[in-house]
């Protein structure tokens, strides 16, 4: 971890209080107040991490197995994999399930969001097979 995550860790926080503030009195609605509190969460979370991995050897050594262990690695990208396929076949029930319940306009984001992310792996995957 480098002073960067410190740098963006506190950033989070101060956009945070910033989105909160002016969600809270009034400036703009309650959705950015809850982005704000989430991230001013997100942050101090961060941070704590951040001083965490600085102040403790024993967990600083575990941070650094876990993000360079093969295994680990080929485990994330295993539940990258599922989560974007279970996200398809999910979203294609939704959609069918809302199209016949006549709910068009949301049937019809929800596949756009599928279609999406079929467009993004093929394109990806047509990147990395000339790659690799």
């Amino acid at each position: 971890m480098k002073n960067k995550r410190l740098f963006l860790s506190v950033f989070y926080i101060l956009i945070g209080v910033v989105l909160f503030a002016v969600g809270s009195i009034g400036g703009a609605d309650a959705f950015w107040s809850g982005i704000g509190g989430g991230l001013i969460g997100c942050g101090a979370v961060r941070l704590i991490q951040y001083i965490k991995y600085r102040t403790d050897k024993n967990y600083k050594e575990a941070v650094d197995i876990a993000a360079n262990d093969e295994r680990n690695k080929y485990i994330s990208l295993k539940a990258w994999a599922w989560a974007g396929y279970l996200f398809v076949l999910i979203s294609a029930v939704v959609t069918i399930v809302l199209r016949i319940l006549k709910y068009k306009e949301t049937a019809d984001l929800i596949g756009a969001g599928m279609c999406l992310l079929i467009f993004l792996y093929a394109v990806t995957y047509l990147i990395l097979r000339k790659k690799y």
